[in-house]
């Protein structure tokens, strides 16, 4: 299209130069030829003579042109290519051929100038007249360079315009026949173009708007870059009264020409796109209006020159024309994908009509489409958020299943990209035949369509087969990666929680090492976060680059930014220097910072905090408070578990209306809560020594004796000490359940410390839990015996209290507890000290030796000095 374009431009410009082409109507009287009835071309035997032999040494251009290939081309009548306005060149009459040869005459002698004579005008000006007659017959791009080459001292304004379009038609021709893709220029063509540009320059003030049109087509159709000359005349075209001399179709071609030379060269000016704009607006507000096919190219080009327009006065205008949404169904898929591409480049996605009309167009032509340009569409639609239909996306699925082998890893990666971010549930089938295909063009894949493909398939929850995995981490190695597509790869491998080879998390580390310092926080966090979560061994020097990075950025960090680089610290093992945690309290402490944060950032921020030893201050801890409390019914269990668990580890004692405000919350929303969420609040409110209400203890028995089968051993221990704690006795039923919970996991896996807490929660203020206690110790004697050197002091000293409340301590296990207990006595504070010597009292004195008394006795006096 765009070649007949160019080639009606260079019609209307030979048009304009009406008396030039009056001088050569001569020549066409002798027998030229309609485009239907073109005789084919034949180049005569090398060894003719003759005219004919002389006509095809004038048209090459040079003598002979022996050795090279044959100056004419020879077609079927079925597949003649249209060479434009003049006869052919079979056509001319044997005088005709004669009195070219009479003009150049001179030339072939090697004269350098005219004889300043009468008829030196005469001459000059059949000269002139005789090239063009030769631009117009040429019969192809070689034989047209040629002829620049020769005679250039002949060549005026028109025949350089006019030389220029054809030799941009055969271009496009013959990329045409070669599948899209032109021919390498040979010598000659390259220097007759270095000869066309040449004079470019030197008639550059002498070209009309029209003929400046049709030589920025030409530009940008052979690809050449832009000429300085040809630049400067070109800001003749912000002159309003020049571009009102082009018809729609003129404007439109310079427009797209002006796109299409951006890449090489410097954008027009504001000026001259705002009187572009300008006339295109008119057109397509006119009465004739515009094809659709001249407003593709108009909103592509100046797409390109990364001009947007504006919105309002534009969609009235393509809203005032129905037909042309509607026409959009004519295109071919490839100019559907164009357009609507480039509606985005120019800002005008958010109008609701346009977008459904391309969504309708796009329905109707779907099994039509190739994979990049449905790829195209579909982020168009999500860029002018309209909502693809779920039939339709299964049908793009289909389409891509029919193509797929075809393509490239890229726009297979690209499709289940955009079926992602349409929320799409791609079937199964289809992802795991993209799976094989793409295994088997690993070599193909690149860094950005990797991580990618990857973070699709996280999202849509398919693991890889490890025949992939291993492909992909050696495809991954050999690749140079950008920090996003780090930190997406990273990402998917912790989402799924797929095995991380030792050689992958090295290169991995490496590579987030060197790009670091370009990194931003986005990527940062979801590296840090995938480290944590995948429990990957993170070199130390790493780590503290990394900390160091986010210490130079931390106000460039967005709220989740810091959340989940703060638990991805705390869940490394590593802990950052004080500095920065001290840093970072500070920033959070600001009332307009920490207001930015959601339930789930304020409680990760605290649970990190305690997790890396640091205690926050009371300012922090104020504006804290204030924040989480002011939101607290958008708390998610688990946010409420982890600020209680955390207040209980820092012992800090909140407001009363912070906690009411969060157990009015958790009565709502109990039966929401998993078991260790329970479990953690009972034993934080145990710590912090809160009395719930009688009414959510009922609520949390309840829900207990429902869902007992689902406590592990730990939340079973910590559910029993929480209910110890509180003034309300636990249900009968509730000890049951749990007691027979407690055997079931001790009996598949014994756990020293566990064992304690349960002990110790079946040993305080109740008499039927003392029976149940002592058929635990009784039960799981020997294995006590076998780990009680682990426990720390703390729980020896429980496990010797429980033992002697309950009455069933052994000679073995009291020998044990108390060496424990006096290498640690120093290490309990006086409540503890004096449980521990009530415990010794209750026992016989054969069971506990007087040194513990003594040991007891002596540091309670100490503490108390």
């Amino acid at each position: 299209n765009r070649a007949v374009l160019l080639f009606r431009l260079a019609g209307m410009a030979t048009v304009a130069r009406g008396a030039a082409l009056a001088s050569t109507s001569s020549l066409a009287a002798h027998g030229a030829v309609t485009r239907r009835s073109r005789v084919p071309v034949v180049a005569p035997p090398r060894d003719a003579r003759g005219e004919g032999c002389r006509h095809t040494t004038l048209r090459c251009g040079a003598s002979g042109r022996r050795g090279g290939r044959a100056p004419s081309v020879v077609h079927t009548s079925a597949s003649v290519p249209d060479w434009g306005h003049g006869a052919s060149a079979k056509a001319l009459h044997q005088e005709e051929a004669a009195v070219f040869q009479g003009i150049f005459d001179l030339e072939g002698r090697g004269a350098a100038t005219l004889n300043a004579n009468s008829g030196e005008r005469e001459d000059a000006n059949a000269k002139t007249l005789a090239v063009q007659a030769m631009i117009t017959t040429c019969p192809d791009a070689y034989t047209l360079c040629s002829i620049a080459e020769t005679h250039w001292r002949d060549f005026d304004a028109t025949a350089t315009v006019r030389a220029l379009a054809w030799l941009a038609k055969f271009k496009s021709l013959e990329a045409s026949a070669a599948g899209g893709e032109g021919a390498s220029a040979l010598p000659r063509e390259a220097e007759g173009a270095t000869r066309l540009k040449s004079l470019v320059a030197k008639f550059a003030n002498d070209f009309s708007t029209k003929d400046l049109v049709l030589l920025l087509g030409g530009f940008a159709q052979l690809g050449w870059a832009i000429t300085p000359a040809l630049s400067d005349r070109s800001r003749s075209l912000a002159v309003s009264s020049n571009l009102d001399k082009l018809s729609c179709q003129e404007v439109v071609c310079c427009v797209w020409a002006l796109g299409k030379i951006s890449a090489n060269a410097l954008k027009p000016s504001k000026r001259v796109l705002k009187s572009l704009e300008e006339c295109c607006l008119s057109h397509c507000t006119s009465a004739n209006g515009i094809e659709t096919s001249q407003l593709v190219q108009m909103v592509w080009g100046f797409g390109q020159l990364g001009h947007r327009l504006p919105a309002d006065t534009w969609f009235e205008a393509l809203k005032a024309s129905t037909s042309q949404l509607d026409d959009v169904k004519s295109l071919q898929p490839s100019e559907q994908a164009l357009f609507a591409w480039s509606l985005s480049r120019v800002g005008l996605t958010s109008d609701r009509q346009v977008g459904k009309g391309l969504l309708r167009a796009f329905k109707a032509t779907v099994k039509q489409y190739d994979l990049l340009s449905m790829n195209t569409m579909l982020k168009c639609f999500h860029l002018m958020k309209v909502k693809v239909p779920q039939d339709l996306l299964a049908k793009c699925e289909v389409r891509c299943l029919q193509c797929m082998s075809k393509c490239e890893t890229g726009a297979i990666s690209d499709f289940i990209y955009r079926c992602v971010k349409t929320r799409h549930a791609v079937n199964v089938h289809t992802r795991v035949y993209v799976e094989n295909l793409v295994n088997s063009k690993m070599d193909e894949l690149n860094a950005k369509d990797m991580a990618l493909l990857m973070w699709s398939f996280a999202k849509l929850g398919h693991k890889p087969k490890a025949t992939f995995l291993k492909r992909l981490e050696h495809r991954f190695e050999m690749l140079e990666m950008k920090p996003q597509s780090l930190s997406l790869l990273i990402w998917a491998y912790a989402k799924l929680r797929l095995p991380v080879h030792p050689r992958f998390s090295e290169a991995h580390y490496y590579m987030v090492w060197k790009e670091l310092d370009g990194m931003n926080m986005q990527c940062l966090a979801n590296i840090m976060w995938s480290y944590g979560r995948l429990g990957l061994d993170v070199p130390v020097d790493l780590f503290q680059q990394m900390a160091d990075h986010f210490r130079m950025h931390l106000r460039e960090c967005n709220a989740q930014n810091v959340s989940n680089i703060m638990v991805s610290m705390a869940r490394m093992g590593h802990r950052p220097d004080r500095e920065l945690l001290s840093l970072v309290e500070v920033h959070l402490a600001s009332e307009q910072v920490i207001s930015k944060f959601s339930c789930q950032g304020l409680s990760n921020v605290l649970w990190s905090l305690i997790k890396l030893k640091r205690h926050p201050g009371e300012h922090f801890m104020l504006s804290f408070q204030k924040q989480f409390g002011a939101q607290v019914g958008k708390a998610s269990p688990q946010n409420i578990a982890n600020v209680v668990w955390s207040f209980a580890q820092m012992r800090y004692s909140p407001y009363e209306s912070v906690m009411e405000s969060l157990f009015e919350t958790v009565a709502q929303k109990v039966d929401t809560f998993s078991e260790q969420d329970v479990a953690t609040l009972l034993w934080g409110c145990g710590k912090l020594r809160y009395k719930i209400s009688d009414r959510l203890l009922e609520k949390f028995q309840a829900y207990c004796l429902k869902r007992a089968r689902h406590f592990s051993l730990h939340d079973i221990s910590l559910t029993l000490w929480g209910f110890t704690q509180q003034q309300m006795e636990v249900r009968p039923e509730v000890l049951q359940q749990m007691y027979e919970m407690s055997i079931k996991h001790l009996d598949k896996e014994f756990h020293t410390e566990a064992f304690v807490h349960v002990v110790w929660s079946l040993s305080v203020r109740n008499k039927v839990g003392l029976n149940r206690g002592a058929v635990l110790v009784e039960r799981y004697e020997q294995e006590i015996l076998e780990s009680v050197h682990t426990l720390s002091g703390y729980d020896a000293s429980k496990l010797f209290c429980s033992l002697s409340f309950l009455d069933c301590m052994t000679a073995g296990l009291c020998e044990k507890l108390v060496k424990i207990i006096e290498a640690r006595a120093h290490s309990y504070d006086e409540s503890q000290l004096q449980s521990i010597l009530n415990a010794a009292d209750a026992l016989d004195v054969d069971l506990c030796p007087p040194t513990l008394r003594d040991t007891l006795k002596m540091q309670l006096d100490a503490t108390a000095a």
